[in-house]
């Protein structure tokens, strides 16, 4: 009887031991998990970004500005996508309200206005320009997101400005603008 108490007493330390090990194994690989996660949640994404694409989109900011400068409308239609992009400023909640007066289901973003500015930029007898700011350029692939601030200048003085977003996107090896959004704030 002697021998099974004693046998029965080391099975119990050892199951005792066991159990200790076995939570001290646990509570490692927590701290291990928990830890390898902490750097991982704080990372920026990588992006598959180069110099090469953020120099052609920069680019295409300037051949943006240069054609409004040389008021060439015909020029800029050909830096966009295509005619159906979203081009157009955010209205504010006074705009909207008075668009819901004729058309209940606006939603804020009326048809583009692409059309309206290449017709502008043909037609004006103004000097016109238009000064990018705090430019920041994104880029993953073939897709990119361009914002910056912005003045429009009409006769050297400021007309409007605001925060300007450009996603743009490469096809056929170029960059082309895929929607433009911006804000506007006149200036008196």
């Amino acid at each position: 009887m002697k021998k099974i108490l004693t046998q029965y007493g080391d099975l119990k330390e050892k199951y005792h031991m066991n159990k200790k090990r076995m939570g001290a194994v646990f509570v490692a690989l927590l701290i291990w998990a928990l830890a390898s996660q902490a750097p991982a949640q704080g990372q920026e994404p990588k992006f598959n970004s180069n110099p090469e694409d953020i120099t052609k989109i920069r680019g295409v900011l300037e051949e943006f500005r240069q054609d409004i400068i040389h008021k060439d409308g015909y020029a800029i239609t050909k830096l966009i996508l295509n005619p159906d992009v979203l081009f157009h400023h955010i209205n504010n909640q006074e705009e909207v309200d008075s668009a819901r007066k004729y058309n209940a289901q606006f939603d804020g973003i009326g048809p583009s206005q692409l059309d309206g500015f290449a017709k502008l930029l043909a037609t004006s007898k103004d000097k016109l320009d238009e000064n990018f700011r705090n430019i920041e350029i994104r880029q993953d692939g073939d897709l990119g997101l361009v914002t910056f601030d912005y003045d429009f200048v009409i006769n050297d003085k400021v007309h409007h400005s605001g925060l300007e977003h450009w996603q743009v996107c490469k096809i056929d090896g170029q960059w082309k603008i895929l929607s433009v959004t911006w804000t506007v704030y006149i200036h008196s």
